[in-house]
């Protein structure tokens, strides 16, 4: 989240998904408009990536009608908008509303902070945060001009880097973005086209390893990076507006990044996980 969207032009790799292969394992059928065939993420029990043994470290299903304040804040904890980059949006806890099992983060216009826009994000600072492990969103993603979905990691001890974006988007674009900043220089940088991000509900996930970071989407590797990254990372997810370029007139909002579930698995001989609230 701390890039300008120009720098997308940089992508090291697209790689549109197989409708028949890595969609197949999770299709139940349903199909988005113009037969774009949905994926549907397995049921929780194990991480929809890499296979092996797991144990869950952290998890919200969004039960109930009330965001779990023992897991997340509404803003960062320096501030509630990102003023490194040319954002538009001011983060309200009103912006994040739970119901029926889904996390909404919800932008709209409205003049607040000299800012043109509120929407929503959440961030487990102080709360949670973790090395090592797999970490997992399943998640349905707006679309239209401007929109700036991501989930992704921070240094809980703060400041910046090392940074591991898990999935980002925008919303103009059907490419799913997956970044890495390490170092005060170092990044890369992979993408994956996932044309029915908006159609229905996606898994994307990291499996962060000692010495290497592996993508997945919808239990489908995508980027794999030989970058060691050794301090905990703390958990945010977050629908920005961005300003480079902004929402057009054809973007009807309000607009939501929806989320049902966000995960973190562990190997059962790992112990670096920190409830630190």
């Amino acid at each position: 989240m701390t890039r300008n969207p120009s720098r997308l032009v940089l992508a090291t790799a697209v790689v549109v998904l197989s409708l028949v292969g890595a969609f197949a394992a999770f299709n139940t059928g349903s199909e988005a408009p113009g037969g774009v065939a949905i994926a549907h993420p397995r049921a929780t029990g194990s991480p929809d990536g890499p296979g092996g043994d797991w144990r869950l470290a952290f998890s919200d299903h969004f039960a109930g009608t009330t965001l779990d304040a023992a897991h997340w804040s509404t803003c960062y904890y320096w501030d509630c908008t990102n003023r490194s980059q040319p954002e538009l949006e001011w983060y309200e806890a009103s912006q994040a509303t739970v119901e029926n099992g889904t996390l909404s983060l919800t932008a709209d216009p409205e003049q607040t902070h000299g800012k043109q826009y509120v929407s929503g994000m959440v961030s487990s600072y102080g709360k949670f945060s973790f090395t090592y492990g797999y970490a997992q969103v399943v998640a349905k993603l707006p679309s239209g001009q401007g929109l700036w979905s991501a989930f992704w990691t921070l240094p809980e001890a703060g400041g910046w880097p090392p940074e591991i974006d898990i999935m980002e988007n925008w919303a103009q674009s059907d490419t799913i973005d997956l970044f890495l900043h390490y170092g005060q220089s170092g990044w890369e940088q992979s993408s994956v086209v996932v044309p029915t991000f908006s159609d229905g509900f996606h898994t994307y996930g990291v499996d962060w390893e000692p010495g290497s970071i592996s993508w997945y989407v919808d239990g489908a590797l995508q980027a794999h990076f030989a970058v060691s990254i050794t301090e905990p990372e703390y958990l945010l997810a977050s629908l920005a507006v961005a300003g480079n370029p902004g929402p057009d007139p054809s973007v009807r909002f309000p607009q939501s990044l929806q989320i049902r579930s966000i995960e973190v698995w562990q190997h059962p001989r790992a112990a670096d996980s920190h409830a630190t609230s």
